[in-house]
């Protein structure tokens, strides 16, 4: 037997425990699963006595996630999104376009877009979701849109937009740190920095973000790095830190007043967001694609260039 099934006998609690890491709250989850909120908390309370560590610490009226319970969180979401992936291959069909995105990239951009890409390329398309460059290295894909600086061996790229990146934090932080949009990169030092880990991923970090900024000085060491985004933008909203932020994916928040800028906006002087293939396998639905994407940005500019930072 599985090391996993002596420890949590009942695996379904850990979707439980995804649903509740992922919505922020037991209520939400509850919604969410369409159960209970007592029977979420029962699942939690007995996880939590099954691993024999706290997962959850109270923080006012709501419950917060500890140290151990982040880690289990970070786990947990990559192993269910790798399940995901298996099954989704299981029932791949063989003429639809593979197109590998990042998680944020895809629900906040490619995802609402989906069916006019689709209309667009004449073909069914399929959404493959990587963190890591790694696992875009190790995955078989048509497809895929990606931050960089365009040059990687093997691979045709064409840029959409650069990369710019804002820090961002919850109204309530931003009010209590006096931070706000026009704070300069050095009012941001001694705040929380919300990190994900660098190892394979192409998007800024902090270090780069000061760099570009002009900043000499450089963040302290951090004490937590997350390796997900979706869940530092989590801690961004419950007011635990300060988050950096790719225009084209927060605006939304900002516009809902969930997020607001901290500083200035920061432009890589050489990287973007890039629409790639390999060497030699485009075809008319890839230039479809390419074609609706540049359209798409040219029509909704403010969306990827003023909105977030005229907020």
């Amino acid at each position: 037997m599985r090391t996993l099934l002596r420890r949590v006998p009942q695996l379904h609690r850990l979707a439980v425990f995804d649903a509740v890491a992922s919505a922020g709250d037991f209520t939400s989850a509850a919604r969410d699963l369409q159960v209970s909120q007592p029977a979420v908390s029962r699942h939690m309370t007995s996880l939590a006595s099954e691993l024999g560590v706290d997962i959850f610490e109270r923080s006012g009226r709501s419950n917060r996630l500890t140290s151990d319970g982040q880690r289990l969180a970070d786990a947990v979401q990559a192993a269910f999104a790798i399940l995901e992936q298996a099954l989704t291959d299981l029932g791949e069909h063989p003429d639809a376009l593979v197109m590998a995105v990042q998680p944020a990239m895809a629900t906040s951009w490619v995802v609402p877009l989906l069916d006019q890409l689709e209309s667009a390329a004449e073909s069914e398309i399929r959404l493959r979701i990587f963190e890591r460059r790694s696992e875009l290295d190790a995955s078989d894909w048509d497809m895929a849109i990606l931050p960089g600086t365009g040059s990687w061996i093997g691979w045709e790229s064409t840029m959409l937009f650069p990369e710019a990146v804002r820090p961002f934090a919850a109204p309530s932080l931003a009010e209590r740190l006096n931070l706000h949009a026009d704070s300069a990169p050095t009012d941001l030092l001694d705040a929380t920095l919300l990190h994900i880990d660098d190892v394979g991923r192409p998007n800024m970090t902090w270090p780069e973000w000061f760099s570009e900024a002009g900043e000499p000085a450089v963040p302290a060491k951090p004490r937590l790095h997350y390796n997900a985004y979706p869940t530092v933008i989590q801690e961004a909203l419950a007011g635990n830190g300060i988050a950096l932020g790719w225009q084209h994916l927060l605006s939304d928040m900002v516009e809902r007043g969930l997020l607001v800028p901290v500083g200035p906006i920061v432009q890589r002087r050489h990287g973007g967001h890039h629409v790639c293939w390999r060497v030699g396998r485009a075809d008319d639905r890839h230039r479809a694609i390419l074609d609706f994407l540049r359209s798409e940005i040219l029509s909704s500019s403010a969306s990827f260039v003023g909105a977030v930072g005229e907020a």
